[in-house]
Formats: C-alpha cells, structure tokens, sequence
C-alpha cells in the first residue's frame, strides 16, 4: 500500500509499527524493519553517499556543540543556589531565545571588560559594572552587530550572546 506525503512515496513495512513503520522506498539508506538494511548502507559507503566521514559533518558538529555549550552554560545559571546576581527567569528565556536564532553564549570577567574599556575609551565602572556598560564596552571593541545581549552570572561574571562568527571566522573573546 503507498502512501503520499510531501512529494514522497513510503511503502508500510511488512512488520507494522512492530519495527517502525514506514520504509522509504526500494532505493533508500533508511529501510527500517528490513535486515537487508546492513548490506546497503556499506554499498553506499562504498560509493561515498552515506556515511561520507566526520568531514562532512564537521561544521554541522560544531555548530551543535556550540548551542549545546550555549544552553549548559544558561542551564548553570538556572540551577543550584543563586548569588546576588543570578539572572531572572525571564532573562534566562531571552538568551535561550537568543541561542534558539543562532548566537553563542560566553562569558567574561569585570576584569576583561575594563581592559576593553581603556582601549576604547568607553566609561567603565569595575566596583559597580553593569551589563549596561558592559554592552556599550563590548559593542565599541567587537561591533555593534556582534553583541546581542549582556546579563549578570551568578558568580559576578558577564554573560554575553554574541554572534558565532565575525568577518567569516567562528568570534570568540580573547583572554
């Protein structure tokens, strides 16, 4: 029996929704609920189509592991007590946003943001930082389109949603 969906033709596997489903055609990598499967995905090893190596996947993995570092980072700050200075949920749900478009979340120290501040002659206050401040710093020393937002950690810190690349190269802040 063949079923449409979007432009596809799937056959219903002789096993039912036992093992799966749905088996996407004679020519298909994916036949699940088929013991032939084995066979087939070294054929097209073999050919360079499936499996084509670590390579291929490699800008795709690092743009994953860099969201998933995003969301760690952020999942911190949700977690265990809190300092004087934890985001509020609404905050956190903003980066979460922010990662969701694509931004990557780092952090940085009072420290590095006055180092930043004397270079670009941007007014910094390190006994009272804000991240108010702290994005207009960052915004004069990497680029307006690079910084999207600044919150406070818990630890003191500065959290910053930033763009992951600039200029065509993956943007981290120098230490």
């Amino acid at each position: 029996m063949a079923n449409y969906q979007k432009g596809r033709t799937h056959t219903r596997s002789q096993f039912g929704n036992m093992y799966g489903g749905y088996s996407y055609g004679p020519g298909s990598s994916w036949n699940r609920g088929n013991s032939s499967n084995k066979s087939h995905t070294k054929k097209n090893n073999a050919r360079g189509n499936a499996g084509a190596g670590t390579t291929a996947y490699k800008t795709v993995c690092n743009n994953i592991e860099r969201k998933l570092d995003s969301f760690k980072t952020l999942f911190q700050q949700a977690q265990g007590t809190g300092g004087a200075h934890r985001p509020t949920p609404s905050t956190l749900t903003s980066f979460c946003n922010w990662v969701n478009k694509g931004a990557v979340i780092q952090t940085c120290s009072t420290a590095q943001v006055n180092r930043w501040a004397q270079t670009t002659n941007k007014s910094f206050n390190p006994s009272n930082p804000s991240p108010n401040a702290c994005k207009k710093v960052l915004a004069a020393k990497f680029g307006r389109g690079c910084i999207k937002a600044v919150a406070k950690t818990k630890t003191g810190q500065f959290m910053v949603a930033t763009t992951p690349t600039v200029n065509g190269r993956t943007f981290c802040f120098p230490h």
